[in-house]
Protein backbone atom coordinates (compact mmCIF):
# COMPACT_ATOMS: atom_id res chain seq x y z
CA UNK A 1 0.00 0.00 0.00
CA UNK A 2 1.60 3.43 -0.75
CA UNK A 3 2.48 5.64 2.03
CA UNK A 4 -0.07 8.14 0.95
CA UNK A 5 -3.20 5.78 0.94
CA UNK A 6 -1.94 4.02 4.59
CA UNK A 7 -2.27 7.77 5.85
CA UNK A 8 -6.03 8.44 3.85
CA UNK A 9 -7.04 5.16 5.00
CA UNK A 10 -6.26 5.49 8.88
CA UNK A 11 -7.26 9.39 8.87
CA UNK A 12 -3.41 9.63 10.23
CA UNK A 13 -1.25 13.44 10.11
CA UNK A 14 2.05 12.91 9.05
CA UNK A 15 3.13 14.23 12.52
CA UNK A 16 1.04 11.11 13.92
CA UNK A 17 2.86 8.84 11.67
CA UNK A 18 6.32 9.99 12.19
CA UNK A 19 6.19 10.12 16.06
CA UNK A 20 5.06 6.63 15.86
CA UNK A 21 8.37 6.05 13.13
CA UNK A 22 10.61 8.29 15.58
CA UNK A 23 11.00 10.81 12.45
CA UNK A 24 10.10 13.78 11.75
CA UNK A 25 6.64 14.61 9.65
CA UNK A 26 9.01 16.48 6.86
CA UNK A 27 10.92 12.95 6.43
CA UNK A 28 7.55 11.20 5.78
CA UNK A 29 6.55 13.81 3.77
CA UNK A 30 9.25 13.54 1.48
CA UNK A 31 8.90 9.82 1.73
CA UNK A 32 5.39 10.48 0.54
CA UNK A 33 6.08 12.25 -2.47
CA UNK A 34 8.54 10.22 -2.98
CA UNK A 35 11.72 12.77 -2.78
CA UNK A 36 14.11 10.70 -0.80
CA UNK A 37 14.56 6.91 0.33
CA UNK A 38 14.34 5.85 3.80
CA UNK A 39 16.95 4.94 5.84
CA UNK A 40 16.57 1.54 6.96
CA UNK A 41 15.81 2.25 10.16
CA UNK A 42 13.01 4.64 8.95
CA UNK A 43 11.74 1.86 6.33
CA UNK A 44 11.67 -0.73 9.36
CA UNK A 45 10.13 1.60 11.35
CA UNK A 46 7.14 2.71 9.02
CA UNK A 47 6.91 -1.10 8.20
CA UNK A 48 6.35 -1.91 11.99
CA UNK A 49 4.54 1.33 12.56
CA UNK A 50 1.88 0.49 9.80
CA UNK A 51 1.58 -3.43 10.73
CA UNK A 52 3.56 -4.11 7.18
CA UNK A 53 0.81 -2.44 5.34
CA UNK A 54 3.46 -0.37 3.95
CA UNK A 55 6.57 -2.42 2.87
CA UNK A 56 9.68 -0.78 1.53
CA UNK A 57 8.96 -2.18 -1.62
CA UNK A 58 5.93 0.40 -1.77
CA UNK A 59 8.17 2.65 -0.71
CA UNK A 60 10.94 2.17 -3.70
CA UNK A 61 7.62 1.27 -6.00
CA UNK A 62 9.13 -2.29 -6.74
CA UNK A 63 6.39 -4.78 -7.30
CA UNK A 64 8.54 -6.91 -9.77
CA UNK A 65 8.24 -9.67 -7.32
CA UNK A 66 5.00 -9.69 -6.62
CA UNK A 67 3.81 -9.91 -9.87
CA UNK A 68 3.08 -6.41 -10.70
CA UNK A 69 6.14 -4.84 -12.29
CA UNK A 70 5.58 -1.20 -13.80
CA UNK A 71 8.91 -1.32 -15.85
CA UNK A 72 8.21 -0.31 -19.64
CA UNK A 73 10.28 -3.25 -21.62
CA UNK A 74 9.25 -4.62 -25.01
CA UNK A 75 8.88 -8.22 -23.53
CA UNK A 76 12.73 -9.66 -23.41
CA UNK A 77 14.75 -9.30 -20.74
CA UNK A 78 17.03 -5.85 -19.79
Amino acid sequence: MKLSEYLHHNNLSLGELAKRCGTSASTILRMKEAKVAPSKRVAEALWRATDGQVTPNDLFELHYADGKCTCQHSGGRT
